[in-house]
Order: structure tokens, then sequence, then C-alpha cells
């Protein structure tokens, strides 16, 4: 099995690597592919729920009921919250679990369902992206406690002799799906070679070159690193603070 960045899923859905064989995608990366995330920190595009189905949510756009649908289903959806003092922000990380879920049970009427508010072409664009993980049989991983503080570790290393990127969500996005790569222990396939060199230097993992793409191969690399203990009402990492909240969740 093997973890796929989001880009190189683009690139694989438009034809321009080959299809993915026992693929795997972090939740992450899945929400990127799937372009759920929005503009703002606090907020994403739409929230899915295993329990929605096509007949549950007529297509109606941006009329009172789907605006009120919209926000039960942000207010339902299980997140994991990051305070970014330096940053003066607040980071939510919505339904995870139940992307992973949906994606992993093959629902596409739950995704029809959440993507239904938004326009009619680009509900014909995501479909297509979310049936393609299903014709492909690729696994989701979920964002959780572990993964995330991997990933904010991954950060932390990064930040000390790198700037982010110009906006600063792609590069906490890029460590976290390496963070779920780290924890399932799964080679990461990714464009980005500088994570890919941060891995080797932090984990001491393999790399090798694959066409344009480089393989960070983690092996056994992940057990011999263990990220900060998580308490249950959260815990301080570096000044940031993390919190979960599962809401209703994906069961």
């Amino acid at each position: 099995m093997r973890m796929l960045d989001t880009q190189v899923l683009v690139h694989m859905q438009s034809g321009r690597r080959p299809a993915p064989i026992q693929g795997a995608i972090a939740s992450v990366a899945a929400k990127e592919f799937l372009i759920a995330y929005g503009n703002k920190s606090d907020r994403e595009r739409y929230y899915p729920s295993p329990a929605m189905s096509w007949r549950h949510s007529p297509v109606v756009l941006a009329d009172a009921a789907s605006i009120a649908r919209h926000v039960a289903r942000r207010k339902s959806a299980e997140r994991l919250i990051i305070d970014f003092p330096d940053q003066k922000e607040t980071v939510i990380e919505f339904s995870n679990r139940t992307f992973a879920k949906i994606i992993n049970d093959r629902r596409l009427d739950a995704f029809d369902a959440a993507i239904a508010g938004l326009a009619r072409e680009e509900q014909r664009g995501l479909r297509s992206r979310f049936s393609f993980l299903v014709e492909h049989s690729v696994q989701c991983f979920a964002l959780e406690e572990q993964a995330l503080a991997f990933g904010l570790d991954i950060l932390a290393e990064l930040l000390t002799s790198h700037a982010p990127k110009a906006n600063f969500l792609n590069t906490l996005r890029d460590t976290l799906i390496l963070g779920i790569a780290v924890k399932h222990g799964i080679p990461l396939q990714t464009e980005d070679k500088l994570l890919g060199k941060l891995a080797a230097a932090r984990f001491g993992v393999n790399l090798f070159n694959e066409g344009e793409d480089i393989i960070v191969d983690f092996g056994t690399a992940a057990s011999t690193f263990r990220p900060p203990r998580l308490e249950s009402k959260g815990y301080i990492h570096r000044g940031w603070r993390i919190a979960t909240d599962a809401r209703s969740g994906a069961g």
C-alpha cells in the first residue's frame, strides 16, 4: 500500500500518472482533493455525514433551508481544534473520521447529499473525484490525535529552518498528511521534496525517486518516534493548544 499526496492524486485522476493500485489517502489530502476546505481556518465548504443520503437532501442552492442544514451539519461535525497564538487564529479540522468512513464505505449517496448546496457544475466535478476514489478502492486514513501530534512535531521542525508557504494552512496540511503516513507507517508518494527531506532527517527513512515524485518509505521508523502524550482535555504543544470534540462524528 502507498499513501498518495494530494497533487499526485490529481495527476492520477487526470491521467498524468498511472492509476493507483492499493492506494491510500490521508483524510486531510482527501479533503483537499474533494475541495472541502474553504478560505477560513475555522470553516469548511461542506460537512458530510454517514446518516445523509441523496433523498434526504434535495438540490436547492442557497435557499434558507439549505443554509440551515449546512449550519446544523457544521455544528454536529466532529472536530480537532488547534490554537496557534503566533498565527492569531484557531484552526478547526472538521469531519476527518466522517470523510474516511464515507470513502471507505463507498458512500457516494452521502457525498452527493453533502455537496448538494454547491453549484451544479461543481457538484459534477466533485462527484467525479469521489467516484475516482471509489472505483480505484483508495483507502482513507483519518486524522486523529496521535497523527495530529506527529504532524505538529514535523511542523515545528520545519519552521526552525524554513518559512511556511504564503498560506500557512497549506504548510500545516502538508505536515498533517505526513503525520498520518508516519503514524500508520505507510510509504508516502509526493512531489514535495522538502517534505521528503524533512522526513528523512527526522525519522531516518528511505527516500527514492519515481518519475517526478519521491517515495518516503517509513518502514519501521514510525515505531521509534513518539509524539507528546495526549490528555483527554487537550494538551499544550510548543505553545499550540490542541483539543478534540467528537460531536456525533462517524461512529
